[in-house]
């Protein structure tokens, strides 16, 4: 497996699958051949972002995105938010590392979707901060984006605390756990870098 991580409590559902058996958010990771995006973009933070942004755009929207290293290897972590695809209402979060090799790549991928009563935390936070007219907010790696889902002020890291239950806070918290404790198999740490 190119990507290992701190499984404890999780339920394993496949191969390299796993489910969180307290809220049903699902884990996976994937090796996909092909290139996870632009090689140019691994030397330009704006580019990068931008073009992120622009790949999410259609599906819903690029919340955040940072570059790391982990033992040397250059990794992608983002938070992107979707439309829930089998609900009315309501949405998916994502937490993804991708490792971008060539000429494959790996993700780390975790989606937390929302469930019951969906809306809440955009409909208390507008109610806080008074129904704010700048609510929806231009895209801040590309404000000429006009993606699928708003960027909004409502994605905020600093509201997770607020609604620690909310798939977008339980996405981040996963994601800052391991990112501190995922590991990449050196075998494939070892295939050519994307860029």
């Amino acid at each position: 497996m190119p990507i290992t991580f701190d499984a404890t409590g999780l339920q394993q559902i496949g191969p390299m699958a796993w489910a969180n058996p307290g809220s049903d958010d699902k884990i996976e990771v994937k090796v996909v051949e092909g290139q996870a995006f632009e090689p140019s973009w691994m030397h330009d933070l704006g580019a990068l972002r931008r073009g992120f942004a622009g790949m999410y755009g259609e599906a819903g929207c690029l919340v955040e995105l940072e570059r790391y290293d982990v033992a040397g290897v250059p990794v992608i972590y983002q938070v992107v938010k979707v439309p829930h695809p089998a609900l009315p209402a309501g949405q998916v979060f994502m937490a993804i590392y991708t490792v971008p090799k060539t000429p494959v790549y790996a993700q780390l991928i975790y989606a937390a979707a929302e469930s019951g009563m969906t809306g809440l935390r955009e409909a208390t936070l507008m109610a806080q901060l008074g129904m704010p007219t700048d609510w929806a907010m231009p895209h801040p790696f590309d404000p000429q984006l006009r993606s699928r889902l708003p960027f909004h002020r409502g994605d905020d890291p600093a509201f997770d605390r607020q609604f620690p239950d909310h798939p977008l806070s339980r996405a981040r918290a996963w994601a800052g756990h391991i990112g501190r404790t995922m590991r990449i198999d050196p075998a494939f740490a070892a295939q050519a870098n994307l860029g």
